[in-house]
C-alpha cells in the first residue's frame, strides 16, 4: 500500500450524509474528496469559523458537513445553475439547517455580497479561481481564510501530455491562479489532500 493510501484510508470518515453522497455519486455531482473534507472541516474547528462564504455550492454536499461542524456555523453559498440550487435547497431542508442557511442563485462573477466571513471556500469553476479569490477575500474577517479545493485538477497540473485545448486552456489558468498565490501570500500551503487543497491566509 501506498503511504498516500494509507493516510487517506485514516482520514476517510464514516459518511454523515450517506443519501445526498449517493445521489452525488450515482449522478456524477463531483464532490469533495472525503480526506479534503475532513481536513476542511478540521480547519473550521480550528479556526472557530462561524460564518463561511461557499462559492459553489452544487447540491450541499459541502455545505451540509460544513453546517456539521457545529451549530453556530451559518453558510452563505452561491450556485449558479437553478436545477443544482433547488436540490441544494430540499437537502437543507431535510437535515433542518435551512435556517442557518443564505442560498444565492447566480453567478459568483456577477454576485455582489455585503458581509463579512470567517472562512471563504472555493469550489466552483476552476478557471475562475483568480477571479474568485481576488473578488471574495476581500469580504474576510481580520483572521480569516480562503480554501481552494481542485488545485491538482486530478493530475492534469503537472500532465504536458495534454491534447484537449480546453482542458490545456483550464490547466494553464490553474498554473497561473496557483504561481499567484505562491508569489503574493508566502503563507499559504498547497497541500496533496484530496484533489489538492490550498489554504490562504488573509
Amino acid at each position: 500500500m501506498k503511504i498516500e493510501d494509507y493516510l487517506r484510508q485514516l482520514n476517510t470518515k464514516k459518511e454523515v450524509f450517506q443519501e445526498v453522497f449517493e445521489y452525488a455519486v450515482d449522478h456524477r455531482v463531483p464532490i469533495i474528496d472525503s480526506d479534503a473534507l475532513t481536513f476542511l472541516k478540521q480547519i473550521i474547528q480550528l479556526t472557530k469559523s462561524k460564518n463561511i462564504l461557499e462559492i459553489g455550492t452544487a447540491i450541499g454536499y459541502s455545505g451540509l458537513h460544513m453546517l456539521n461542524v457545529n451549530e453556530d456555523v451559518t453558510l452563505t453559498t452561491i450556485e449558479k445553475n437553478e436545477e443544482s440550487y433547488n436540490i441544494a435547497k430540499n437537502n437543507f431542508k431535510a437535515y433542518n439547517v435551512s435556517e442557518r442557511v443564505t442560498q444565492i442563485l447566480g453567478d459568483a462573477k456577477e454576485v455582489e455580497i455585503n458581509d463579512t466571513f470567517d472562512l471563504v471556500f472555493i469550489d466552483a469553476s476552476k478557471g475562475n479561481n483568480l477571479l474568485f479569490f481576488e473578488k471574495f477575500s476581500q469580504l474576510l474577517s481580520e483572521d480569516g481564510i480562503v480554501v481552494v479545493d481542485n488545485i491538482l485538477l486530478r493530475g492534469q497540473i503537472v500532465d504536458n501530455n495534454l491534447e484537449s485545448k480546453n482542458r490545456i486552456k483550464l490547466r494553464d489558468k490553474v498554473q497561473k491562479f496557483n504561481e499567484y498565490i505562491y508569489e503574493n501570500y508566502p503563507s499559504a500551503s498547497f497541500l496533496n489532500i484530496g484533489d489538492g487543497l490550498l489554504i490562504i491566509n488573509k
